[in-house]
């Protein structure tokens, strides 16, 4: 499968909520780039977005891989690995040395499994943290949920 990973822009907005539909989120996202606080990443073929993912600004030296997400019928074909490389060669270009990402390792073992082969290594042990989530139809809950923080040196 052909796509190409870039940078989002609000022509993004449709196909984007075509995989979650939460244009308040993306919204966010793109106000974030915007104030140059995050980059919201999309893969895409011709005009159909397969997935995105963020990297989160914090500071100079400490990005974070944020909200990786490809559309179902579209995973196992290496997707997820290149919003992740893309994000990485961001912050190498911004002079950063290493990258962070928290992942819920009950819920989404296979994450764990996708950045571990990407490098990274974890730097905590679980621990527990409350978030509201987003389903793909833009409805939310509140959820108790575990988390391990990982770490990758940009080289």
């Amino acid at each position: 499968m052909q796509f190409i990973v870039r940078n989002a822009t609000v022509n993004d907005m449709d196909g984007l909520c075509s995989i979650r539909n939460n244009k308040g989120l993306f919204t966010r996202y793109l106000t974030q780039q915007d104030k140059q606080e995050a980059i919201l990443v999309v893969a895409a073929t011709d005009h159909i977005i397969l997935g995105f993912g963020v990297l989160k600004l914090r500071g100079e030296s400490a990005p974070k891989l944020s909200d990786l997400y490809v559309k179902e019928t579209y995973r196992g074909n290496g997707i997820g690995s290149a919003l992740i490389t893309y994000r990485e060669c961001l912050a190498k270009q911004r002079g950063c040395t290493e990258m962070y990402v928290s992942v819920d390792p009950i819920e989404n073992p296979k994450m764990i499994k996708l950045i571990t082969h990407h490098g990274y290594h974890a730097i905590s042990a679980p621990y527990s943290k409350d978030a509201i989530y987003f389903n793909e139809d833009g409805t939310s809950y509140d959820k108790t949920y575990s988390r391990i923080d990982m770490k990758k040196l940009l080289s």
